[in-house]
This record gives C-alpha cells, sequence and structure tokens, in this order.
C-alpha cells in the first residue's frame, strides 16, 4: 500500500500532519509531496528520519493566475503517476481542489480532501470570491459519484457547511478531530495561579487570528494589572494578504507591555507553553486551533473566540472561556476573569490535559485514520 500526502508548505505538514504519518509507515509506504524550498535541513532529515519520502512539487504561483493554476495542476498530476499510490490525502481547502481535478484522471485512487478551514471563498463577499466559490462548487459537486471520495473535516461547522452548500454528500463526509497530539512529547505542568499571570497569544502574525484585538485587550489588562506578562510568539510573513503590516509589527515589538518572542519553531513552541499560564487565540475562525490544543495539553487553560474550530477546544467554564469574536473588550474580561479568580486556575488546567486526552491524543485518532485506508 502506498500513502501520499500532497501540502503546499514541508513545514504545514512537519507541525501538523508528522506524527500521523509516522504511525502510518507501519503500514504502508508514505510519501510527502510537498516545496522544500523554505524548510530547514533538520525539519527535512527528521521527517527522512521518520521513514517517511519526500518527493518535491514547487508551490503554486500566486502571480500567474489561470496559468500558474494550470501549471502546478499538470505538475501534480506527473508526480503522482510517479509515486502512483493508492491513497491520497490532499490537505487544505486549496490543495483539495487541485488534488479533485487530478483525480478524474487517477480514478482508481482513494482520495481524501482534508477541509482544514474553509478560508474566505463561503462567505461570498465581493465578486472575485463569489466566483472562486462556484468554481469550487462545481468541482467539489462533480465528485459527489465517486465512492473513492471523501471528505475530512475538523470541526462540525465546516462539515455542516461544506453539506449546506451542496460541496458533497453526507456519505462522502467524516469528522476526525485533527492528526493527534502526542502526550508522551507535551509535559504537562499544573498551573496554580499564585504568581503574577502570563499569557501566550502563538500564531501567525495576521489579522483573522486576532492579533491586533489582543494587542489592544493586552495592554488594557497591563495598566489596570502591571505586574502580568504579555507574550506574543508567531511569524510575519508580508507575502501573506492577511498580514499585519509592517509598521504594526515593529510597533509591537517595541512595546515595553509586550514580550515578543520571535518566530519558534514547532520544537521550540513546545518549551514555551510551560512558560506561560493562560493561552489566548481571539481568532475570527479555525479549521482547529492545533497551538492552542499543544497548549491545552501542557497545562493551560484557553481563551477562544467562539468561532469554528475553537468551538471544538473549550468546554464553557472547566478549561477556559469562550470570547466574542472581533471584541478585544471581551478578551480583556476573560483575561481579567483570570487574574481576580486564580484559584480557578488548577482545577481548568487539569481538564485542558484531559479533555485533550480524551478527544484529541494521537492514540484516539490513529485508529481512526488507519481503518480509512485498510
Amino acid at each position: 500500500m502506498k500513502i501520499c500526502f500532497v501540502v503546499n508548505e514541508c513545514d504545514f505538514f512537519y507541525s501538523h500532519r508528522l506524527l500521523l504519518a509516522q504511525k502510518l509507515t507501519a503500514d504502508a509506504d508514505v510519501t510527502l509531496l510537498t516545496d522544500t524550498s523554505r524548510t530547514s535541513s533538520k525539519i527535512i532529515h527528521n521527517i527522512h528520519e521518520s521513514g517517511i519520502k519526500i518527493h518535491e512539487l514547487a508551490s503554486r504561483s500566486i502571480n500567474k493566475g489561470f496559468f500558474g493554476h494550470l501549471s502546478y495542476l499538470l505538475k501534480l498530476h506527473k508526480s503522482l503517476q510517479a509515486i502512483k499510490p493508492s491513497h491520497v490525502f490532499f490537505v487544505t481547502l486549496e490543495i483539495s481542489f487541485f488534488g479533485a481535478l487530478s483525480s478524474w484522471l487517477n480514478k482508481n485512487v482513494h482520495t481524501f480532501y482534508l477541509i482544514t478551514g474553509v478560508g474566505p471563498y463561503f462567505l461570498n463577499s465581493g465578486l472575485k470570491k463569489k466566483l472562486i466559490f462556484y468554481i469550487y462548487k462545481l468541482i467539489f459537486f462533480s465528485k459527489r459519484i465517486d465512492k473513492n471520495a471523501m471528505y475530512i473535516f475538523q470541526n462540525n461547522e465546516n462539515k455542516a457547511l461544506f453539506l449546506e452548500r451542496g460541496f458533497a454528500n453526507a456519505r462522502q463526509v467524516k469528522l476526525i478531530h485533527g492528526s493527534g497530539i502526542d502526550l508522551e512529547k507535551i509535559p504537562f505542568k499544573l498551573r496554580d495561579g499564585k504568581k503574577p499571570l502570563s499569557f501566550l497569544f502563538a500564531s501567525r502574525l495576521v489579522k483573522s487570528k486576532g492579533l491586533n484585538e489582543f494587542v489592544k485587550a493586552s495592554l488594557a489588562v497591563k495598566k489596570l494589572y502591571p505586574m502580568v506578562r504579555i507574550n506574543i510568539a508567531g511569524n510575519l510573513d508580508l507575502n501573506d494578504s492577511d498580514s499585519i503590516s509592517d509598521e504594526v509589527f515593529n510597533k509591537i515589538k517595541n512595546l515595553k507591555e509586550i514580550n515578543y518572542l520571535g518566530n519558534l519553531d514547532h520544537d521550540d513552541m513546545l518549551k514555551q507553553y510551560l512558560n506561560s499560564d493562560i493561552f489566548v487565540l481571539p481568532s475570527y475562525g479555525e479549521g482547529l486551533p492545533k497551538a492552542a490544543i499543544e497548549a491545552a495539553a501542557s497545562g493551560m487553560p484557553l481563551i477562544l473566540s467562539r468561532t469554528s474550530g475553537c468551538l471544538e477546544c473549550i468546554n464553557e467554564g472547566e478549561n477556559g472561556s469562550f470570547i466574542a469574536i472581533k471584541d478585544s473588550a471581551s478578551a480583556q474580561q476573560a483575561m481579567e476573569f483570570f487574574i481576580k479568580n486564580p484559584q480557578k486556575i488548577p482545577q481548568m488546567s487539569k481538564y485542558s490535559r484531559e479533555l485533550v486526552n480524551k478527544k484529541f491524543a494521537l492514540e484516539e485518532i490513529y485508529p481512526v485514520y488507519k481503518k480509512l485506508i485498510t
């Protein structure tokens, strides 16, 4: 049996899918089809050491329009012909779109479309987004008769939306909560709430993660409670249309009230969780926020937006609090709750770990994927 994961960026696979793929090497020959042009030699080495082969596929050029799409599709098809997989996992909505197109030329292959988030196209705002939406719908709708096609979702909201919009039928959809967290690699630390609290935001530095709201809330909290610590970790990519501006980035770095920790690799991020008490992500929407799950695994209570993906990570009042979307005042109020009620933190800390163990642990997720390929 040959399994292929198609992922746009190698680093994304390493941080989100490596452990699952490594487990699958016990049952199959696993190949990663991806772009490694911006990946460190350390990560590439670790992937090879995990028993996973790497086949190069350059990312789609966003500046070449239709011809960029066509070129990527042809390269994808050619690569899959060379690998000859029996099962292919196309990861993200965009890659799944290209996978659906290429699968018409590889009809005997079992195809799994991992929808890690639906993005802006489902909002139908703007002519361009509406056009892309209907193109996606046409291609995915054409797969409704394909018995070898399945869509895998990480949260109930995205799954329901896909069905409501007619992208797939009920037989083709499955809910799996991520790719699994290896709890042996994330030590648990009980947060006792006895010291000045520290809050952590860890994500890409983009507007849709609620970074601006977090900064505004944090500055207000620091003014009232100057002893608390505020930490931000994440990468700035100005090529991302959703990125904060260079001006805002420099302002954050120079704020004396906030500690900017830089762009930490995955291994360093796992260590950083243990240095903070409460994890905050005021995101506008998620597939499944892995950083929040890993933070919870380390014993951190969570403050998350009441939105898709995040809803899977909190039982209100037991391991954290939900906040309103795009509302810095709501984030500030939630942060102040923990400052004013430190006695609630230890029990929430324990429950965070328990929730991850029951719902997101690799030992829970892996058997589900194994069943898909057998």
